[in-house]
């Protein structure tokens, strides 16, 4: 396990996972929110995002942690391993109010400087379809790489129970 992805909506406790996975690898880590938003929620061009993953994902070891379906396929090509948060929506659609209560005025350690954390209701309903709207997509192209191990979380209880397998 050298190379890791892990993906799922928007707060299935991705992060939080990759902080625990990186402490117990010594991998590097890399979120896609730093390289997608710049300062003040201004987004990355997308040639240049790209980019910037693909610059990310060819090197020799990382983590690299988001939900950003337009360069999945480009972070598969390189992945080992890929860690699956596939939650139910009302946990995600929970799980960022209270994150966005616990961050509220301040920037989130996985976010970049002056993105300030903010709430909406489109990004609400996002989250609340995320699965509807992509899982056909990632088990498609996670198919199309049977060289990855892939593991995929539907609970707290198995997340739990892989960081203490390490």
């Amino acid at each position: 396990m050298k190379r890791v992805l892990i993906i799922g909506s928007n707060g299935a406790g991705k992060s939080t996972f990759s902080y625990a996975l990186a402490e117990k690898t010594n991998l590097p880590l890399v979120h896609l929110d730093q390289l997608y938003w710049r300062n003040n929620w201004e987004v990355t061009p997308k040639e240049e995002f790209l980019s910037l993953v693909s610059a990310e994902a060819q090197k020799s070891c990382w983590i690299i942690e988001g939900n950003n379906i337009r360069s999945l396929e480009d972070r598969l090509q390189f992945a080992d391993t890929v860690f699956w948060f596939e939650f139910p929506p009302a946990l995600c659609v929970w799980n960022v109010l209270k994150r966005t209560f616990k961050y509220r005025g301040t920037v989130r350690p996985d976010m970049p400087d002056e993105c300030v954390s903010r709430l909406n209701v489109g990004f609400l309903k996002d989250v609340w379809r995320f699965n509807k709207k992509n899982r056909a997509k990632i088990c498609e192209k996670l198919a199309a790489n049977k060289n990855i191990q892939v593991v995929r979380f539907t609970n707290y209880k198995q997340v739990r129970a892989y960081l203490e397998s390490l």
